[in-house]
Protein backbone atom coordinates (compact mmCIF):
# COMPACT_ATOMS: atom_id res chain seq x y z
CA UNK A 1 0.00 0.00 0.00
CA UNK A 2 0.78 3.05 -1.02
CA UNK A 3 1.94 5.93 1.67
CA UNK A 4 2.94 8.76 0.08
CA UNK A 5 6.13 10.49 -1.86
CA UNK A 6 8.46 12.57 -1.81
CA UNK A 7 9.18 13.26 -5.95
CA UNK A 8 9.95 10.13 -7.11
CA UNK A 9 10.73 8.06 -4.01
CA UNK A 10 7.41 6.09 -2.72
CA UNK A 11 6.98 5.35 0.88
CA UNK A 12 4.86 2.23 0.45
CA UNK A 13 4.15 0.00 3.19
CA UNK A 14 4.81 -3.77 1.80
CA UNK A 15 8.11 -3.06 1.23
CA UNK A 16 8.87 -1.73 4.61
CA UNK A 17 9.81 2.03 2.84
CA UNK A 18 7.72 4.23 4.84
CA UNK A 19 7.82 7.01 7.77
CA UNK A 20 5.95 6.12 10.98
CA UNK A 21 5.80 10.03 11.96
CA UNK A 22 5.76 12.89 10.22
CA UNK A 23 6.05 16.39 12.03
CA UNK A 24 4.78 19.37 10.89
CA UNK A 25 5.98 22.92 11.95
CA UNK A 26 5.94 26.82 11.23
CA UNK A 27 7.06 29.69 12.89
CA UNK A 28 6.44 33.44 12.82
CA UNK A 29 9.30 35.53 11.58
CA UNK A 30 9.49 38.55 13.88
CA UNK A 31 11.61 42.05 14.06
CA UNK A 32 12.38 43.63 17.59
CA UNK A 33 12.43 47.41 17.68
CA UNK A 34 13.63 48.68 20.82
CA UNK A 35 11.99 52.11 22.18
CA UNK A 36 13.21 54.95 24.49
CA UNK A 37 10.96 53.95 27.24
CA UNK A 38 9.04 50.84 27.50
CA UNK A 39 8.55 47.48 26.23
CA UNK A 40 10.26 47.08 22.41
CA UNK A 41 7.76 47.01 19.71
CA UNK A 42 7.28 43.56 18.36
CA UNK A 43 6.46 43.36 14.45
CA UNK A 44 5.45 40.32 12.42
CA UNK A 45 6.85 39.88 9.22
CA UNK A 46 4.98 36.68 7.81
CA UNK A 47 5.58 33.44 7.82
CA UNK A 48 8.83 31.41 7.63
CA UNK A 49 9.48 28.29 5.40
CA UNK A 50 7.42 25.53 6.62
CA UNK A 51 9.90 22.33 8.33
CA UNK A 52 8.91 18.45 8.43
CA UNK A 53 10.73 16.10 9.67
CA UNK A 54 10.26 12.31 8.29
CA UNK A 55 11.15 8.94 10.50
CA UNK A 56 10.96 5.57 9.86
CA UNK A 57 12.82 2.19 10.41
CA UNK A 58 14.47 0.18 7.71
CA UNK A 59 14.10 -3.70 8.61
CA UNK A 60 16.39 -6.40 6.57
CA UNK A 61 13.16 -8.32 6.74
CA UNK A 62 11.20 -5.58 4.25
CA UNK A 63 14.14 -4.10 2.95
CA UNK A 64 15.84 -6.57 1.73
CA UNK A 65 19.77 -4.65 1.56
CA UNK A 66 20.03 -2.19 4.56
CA UNK A 67 22.94 -0.39 2.85
CA UNK A 68 20.70 -0.18 -0.45
CA UNK A 69 17.87 1.29 0.95
CA UNK A 70 19.91 3.76 3.54
CA UNK A 71 21.94 5.28 -0.50
CA UNK A 72 18.43 5.06 -1.89
CA UNK A 73 16.97 7.21 0.41
CA UNK A 74 20.10 9.81 0.58
CA UNK A 75 19.82 10.18 -2.85
CA UNK A 76 17.56 12.68 -2.25
CA UNK A 77 19.78 15.32 -0.58
CA UNK A 78 20.56 17.02 -3.87
CA UNK A 79 19.07 20.29 -3.32
CA UNK A 80 16.31 19.59 -5.84
CA UNK A 81 12.55 20.28 -4.96
CA UNK A 82 10.48 17.89 -4.54
CA UNK A 83 6.11 17.39 -3.90
CA UNK A 84 6.11 15.57 -0.11
CA UNK A 85 2.04 13.97 -0.30
CA UNK A 86 0.69 11.79 2.24
CA UNK A 87 -2.64 10.38 0.57
CA UNK A 88 -3.97 12.81 -1.62
CA UNK A 89 -2.57 15.43 0.70
CA UNK A 90 -0.22 17.24 -0.95
CA UNK A 91 1.76 19.01 1.92
CA UNK A 92 4.03 21.34 -1.14
CA UNK A 93 7.72 21.60 -2.54
CA UNK A 94 10.57 20.85 -0.01
CA UNK A 95 13.91 20.04 -0.43
CA UNK A 96 16.06 17.87 2.01
CA UNK A 97 17.98 19.76 5.06
CA UNK A 98 19.38 17.11 6.65
CA UNK A 99 19.10 12.57 6.84
CA UNK A 100 20.31 11.21 9.83
CA UNK A 101 20.51 6.99 10.20
CA UNK A 102 20.85 4.88 13.48
CA UNK A 103 21.93 1.79 13.48
CA UNK A 104 19.77 0.05 16.08
CA UNK A 105 19.96 -4.12 15.97
CA UNK A 106 22.20 -6.71 15.24
CA UNK A 107 22.00 -10.36 14.77
CA UNK A 108 25.70 -11.33 14.91
CA UNK A 109 27.64 -9.52 12.38
CA UNK A 110 24.06 -8.74 10.53
CA UNK A 111 22.46 -5.69 10.55
CA UNK A 112 18.96 -5.92 11.29
CA UNK A 113 17.44 -2.31 11.68
CA UNK A 114 17.88 1.18 10.96
CA UNK A 115 15.96 4.16 12.42
CA UNK A 116 16.08 7.09 9.98
CA UNK A 117 15.21 10.71 10.56
CA UNK A 118 14.73 13.38 7.54
CA UNK A 119 14.26 16.97 7.79
CA UNK A 120 12.50 18.75 4.84
CA UNK A 121 12.60 22.58 4.24
CA UNK A 122 9.69 24.36 2.38
CA UNK A 123 10.44 26.16 -0.86
CA UNK A 124 8.94 27.99 -3.51
CA UNK A 125 11.02 27.46 -5.99
CA UNK A 126 11.74 24.43 -8.27
CA UNK A 127 15.53 23.81 -8.03
CA UNK A 128 15.00 21.44 -10.91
Amino acid sequence: MVIGSFGEYIFEAKDGKTFNSLRFSRATRMASHATIEGRPVVESLGTDSAQITLSGVFSREFTGDLDDAMLELMSLQDGTARALTRGSRCYGMFIVQSIQFSEDAWNGDVLQTVTWTMQLVETRASNG
